[in-house]
């Protein structure tokens, strides 16, 4: 029985690939697996640094693709009953050239990001009322086959 909507997953990961024995590459490479065995549609891998600014007020199209994906995690968040605290956490920063501060989002050093057809339906690590969905819980249900059909997740 196929799914009827295609599972695609993004893995959004810190600048630098990770050492061989990192559990980053564990989940890279499970992942694959799952690719390969049809268990979902696509991985792709994009990549992020450590800090990016808050989304704007902005429109979507005029903010920076990272920007552009955190404000739809939120947005997911917001409609889920769900936040991405502690994992995308707000904090202020210094410039080496200014001692202004200004608020930015700490990244996670690993984010999946589950889409069923065009819809966002899971971000990796997010936490709700009961506690925290973490990466690893996200491969466990893929692996299960539930993602999509997770209640948490619809």
């Amino acid at each position: 029985m196929g799914r009827p909507d295609p599972v695609h997953v993004v893995v959004w990961m810190r600048d630098a690939p990770p050492p061989p024995d990192d559990p980053r590459s564990r989940v890279l490479d499970r992942l694959r697996e799952l690719e390969a065995d049809s268990a979902v549609d696509d991985v792709s891998v994009r990549v992020w640094g450590r800090y990016v600014d808050p989304p704007a007020d902005a429109p979507a199209n005029e903010a920076g693709p990272i920007q552009a994906r955190i404000a739809e995690f939120e947005a997911w968040a917001d409609r889920e009953g769900h936040s991405l605290e502690p994992a995308f956490g707000r904090c202020e920063r210094t410039t080496m050239v200014s001692t202004d501060r200004r608020e930015v989002i700490r990244l996670p050093l690993q984010c999946l990001a589950v889409y069923a057809g065009d819809r966002l339906v899971g971000v990796f690590p997010s936490s709700t009322g009961s506690g925290a969905e973490t990466v690893a819980d996200c491969v466990r249900r893929l692996e299960a086959g539930d993602v999509v059909d997770a209640p948490d997740m619809d």
